[in-house]
């Protein structure tokens, strides 16, 4: 199938399911892909982002990339994002050798040295006595405790 058979599918089953309302608009997903910066550069971008938009998304870190959870209802759009990237870019050490993509509703942020950034990424290991839930930052050293809470994210109890 064709990618252009597939979107007139899509938009052809969007158009006939019956749980839209007229007024429902569908809001994308703004994105941004930081696999070459280190968990602490992250953190500092999100917390920037959503310092820099004032309440209207919460920027959160998810595996490789920062995602934008949109908390008012407006729309929120690439181009009010986009500037507090670049701004951050700028004013790291090493500004001038960072880069910056926008692709859709995606922004992808290259590292000024990828391979180096590569080798300080480490994962936090924990002590082989305490075990975390792969869903959340929970930790116990209890085994029942962690059995417990897992499967309260899996069934819902």
């Amino acid at each position: 199938m064709l990618v252009a058979d597939a979107l007139a599918a899509c938009e052809a089953e969007v158009e006939t399911d019956s749980d839209f309302s007229a007024g429902t608009t569908l809001t994308f997903v703004i994105s941004i892909d930081c696999h070459e910066l280190t968990a602490d550069e992250k953190i500092a971008l999100a917390s920037e982002i959503s310092d820099s938009l004032e309440g209207r998304a919460l920027a959160l870190v998810q595996l490789e990339s920062i995602v934008l959870d949109n908390l008012t209802g407006q729309e929120l759009g690439i181009d009010a994002v986009t500037p507090i990237v670049q701004d951050f870019i700028s004013r790291r050490k090493e500004g001038p050798f960072y880069s910056m993509e926008v692709h859709g509703q995606t922004i992808v942020v290259h590292s000024a040295d990828p391979v180096a950034a590569s080798k300080r990424k480490t994962e936090p290991t924990l002590p082989p006595n305490l075990m975390q839930c792969p869903y959340c930052s929970f930790i116990t050293q209890y085994e029942e405790e962690y059995t417990v809470h897992l499967r309260s994210h899996l069934f819902g109890v």
